[in-house]
Formats: C-alpha cells, structure tokens, sequence
C-alpha cells in the first residue's frame, strides 16, 4: 500500500534530482523516519547475522507498518498532494530512499517482490544493489525519543476526544501537555514536533506545561481494608482524616513528603497504602494521563470550529463519493451541495479549501428546495444534506 501511494504520485511529475534537499536540512519527521530506516537496518542485518530471519523480518515490517505506513505516510499526505509545497521534494526522496533500503533488507528473506518493487523505484534489480548503503542517515536517539513522546500524547489526546465525544474531523481549539521526564535535547525536539501532534488530532494550539497542577486536583480515597489493620475501631475517624486532606497536601505526599493525620488529638504517619490518589479534571477540560504524561483537551466548540468540523464533513463525504464513483485520483470534478443554512454557511466559510481538497473547479450551495437528480443524500454530524458529483470534462 505504501508503494502504490508513491507510485501513483510520483508519476504526477517526480524523479530523483539533485534538487531535492539533502537529508539534514528537511522536516524533522523526515529526518526521524530516516533515523528510524538506519536503525530498523542496523538491527535487522544483527539479526541475520546471527541467523534469526524471523525476527528481522518483523522487526522490517513492523517499522512499514507502525512507522512509515501509520505515522510518517499519514502526516505526510499533504506534502506529497500539493506539489507546490517547498518541501514536497524532500516527502518523495525520504519515501523512496525508505522503500529501497526496505527492499534490500528484504531481498534475502523475499527474493521476488522486493526485487519487483526495486526496479520500479530505481530500474535496477536489488540483487545487483549493494546490500548496505555507503552513508546511511545518522541514528539520531533524542529525536526518535521525542517523536515516541509525541506519539503518546497523541494516544491520550485521542483518548480525551472519545472521553468528550468529539470526533477527530471537528476541529478544537487546544490541549496543554505535560511529557513525561526528556532530556534537554529531546524537550527542544518535542516542541519542534508540536505541528504534527496538532495535525494529528486536529487542534489550533498546543501549550506545553511543565507539571499538572493547573489541569487537576488530587482527591484522597481512603483504603478502608489496609486502614482497618492500623486502626481497628478508629477506623471511621481515620478515613474522615484521609478523605479531608487537600490536593496540596496530597501532591506533596506523592513526592515523598511525609503526611500526618490526627485521630481523637493524636497524630500518626499517613502510610502509602492507607490511601489511594485521585485525579479530577479541573474546570471543562477533559484530561487523560499516563504516569507523568498528561493531556488536558478544551472540549469548546465556537461557531468557527463547528463550520470547519462541518467543511470537513464535507469533503470526507465528497471524496468517499469520489472512490465510489471509480475516479482517477487525479480526476477534476464539478459539485453541488443542498442543505440547511449552517451547511451553506460551513461550505461558503471553507470554499476555497473544500475545492482544493477534492479537485472541484466548480462548487455550487443550493437551499434544500434545489437538490439535483444525481445527489446523494448524505450525513454530516447529524445533519442532512445532499451532494451531486459530476466529472469536469
């Protein structure tokens, strides 16, 4: 799937040249995919040579399939469809070179489809390539470890979406993050990376925060059966003691210092088992954590959000309609839409994008009473409209 996606748009107009740019001067997840393609190879060739081509074959595809396909392709797509981008250049050179080195670590665990797919990238067979590359792109540990930060906050960013009932295509305005402990380096890295964790789970801005204290407060849920032990017939008195303790005093326990509970006038030592810690989001946002990782989404949509979730809608519809209809991804067309105002409002707010989006040289909004013949009745987040698809001759 990964080689048929470059396949069908490299040959919209690209070829290797020395005008694409050197690996350290593209994007950074450019530069991580091709630390990632070093280190898969390194490891891979350890592998084989201690004859275990079972375990360097998964350790090769499960960098195609978790790393190239489902991460890097996926950020990508853009870049390689608008080929007026700067760096569109740099997408092509780095999807290539990962699918030839694939195709050479491949060659002696598959012979025949790796050396099929090589002389379509480079006209040449693999078995004639050399097997390691000359000046193979650095391994570069602080930038995959920021990449593997980013990712995670993804996860839990998603987790937060589904927690509030907001699909990815609708658009929302932040999160503030919390990552979990990085080196110097890999921090700067992950701030450099924030673009793609934004076009990841579609928001306007990404805060970075340095703890959780402002996105939660800690609440204390007494161990009654661990308590019972110590206490015996106080029992109730010291949960009264434990539950009454504030979110300072707990985030201060979490750090080792030690918390004392007075039960009729005495005071003893809180114990860590005696306890356990829990977190509330503070105010309206929706907050998913792991170990010292946190993401705090802003679940507020405003009337601008909703008409880009709504232009999104749209062209999700438009190009399902699209492979449908059997078009060539390339294939300009012509397009009416019909419904409600807010649809109207949403389409005419996100013309220009919708177009560019779905290759319509022409795009009409009509009111409910004007739906064309050929439309299709279609659901956009709860609301009806209708969409006829016609090919620009």
């Amino acid at each position: 799937n990964v080689y048929k996606f470059f396949a069908e748009l490299a040959n919209f107009g690209w070829t290797p040249s020395a005008q694409d740019p050197l690996p350290e001067q593209r994007a950074l997840l450019d530069q991580w995919i091709l630390s990632r393609l070093t280190a898969t190879e390194a490891e891979a060739n350890r592998l084989l040579e201690a004859f275990d081509a079972t375990s360097a074959a998964r350790v090769v595809m499960e960098f195609v399939d978790e790393d190239l396909s489902k991460w890097y392709v996926r950020l990508s797509r853009d870049r390689f469809y608008d080929v007026s981008a700067p760096d569109n250049r740099a997408a092509f050179a780095t999807l290539q070179e990962c699918l030839v080195v694939v195709c050479r670590v491949l060659a002696p665990l598959a012979p025949f489809l790796p050396d099929w797919m090589h002389r379509e990238l480079t006209g040449t067979s693999v078995h004639l390539a050399p097997y390691a590359r000359a000046t193979p792109f650095a391994v570069n540990p602080e930038l995959e470890a920021a990449m593997v930060e980013i990712r995670a906050l993804a996860t839990l960013g998603r987790a937060a979406r589904e927690s509030a009932s907001v699909k990815v295509r609708q658009p929302l305005g932040a999160m503030i993050c919390v990552t979990g402990r990085l080196s110097a380096d890999a921090t700067a890295y992950v701030s450099g990376l924030a673009p793609l964790l934004m076009l990841e789970l579609n928001l306007k801005k990404i805060e970075f925060a340095t703890s959780a204290d402002s996105l939660v407060s800690l609440e204390a849920k007494p161990n009654f059966r661990t308590l019972g032990k110590r206490w015996g017939k106080e029992t109730p008195r010291a949960a009264a003691a434990v539950a009454a303790l504030d979110s300072e005093t707990l985030r201060a326990f979490e750090h080792g210092t030690p918390v004392v509970i007075s039960v009729d006038g005495t005071d003893h030592d809180l114990l860590a088992d005696e306890v356990s810690i829990q977190r509330r989001a503070s105010g309206a946002l929706v907050v998913q954590e792991d170990g010292t990782r946190f993401a705090a989404l802003d679940p507020a949509i405003s009337p601008e959000l909703r008409r880009e979730g709504l232009a999104r809608e749209v062209v999700s519809r438009v190009q399902r309609m699209r492979k449908e209809t059997g078009l060539h991804v390339s294939d300009r067309i012509r397009l009416e839409i019909s419904g409600p105002e807010e649809v109207r409002d949403a389409v005419d707010a996100h013309r220009e994008w919708i177009a560019g989006e779905v290759l319509a040289d022409s795009l009409v909004t009509k009111d409910t009473t004007e739906v064309a013949p050929s439309a299709v009745a279609v659901d956009l987040d709860g609301i009806t409209a209708h969409i006829a698809l016609t090919k620009d001759r």
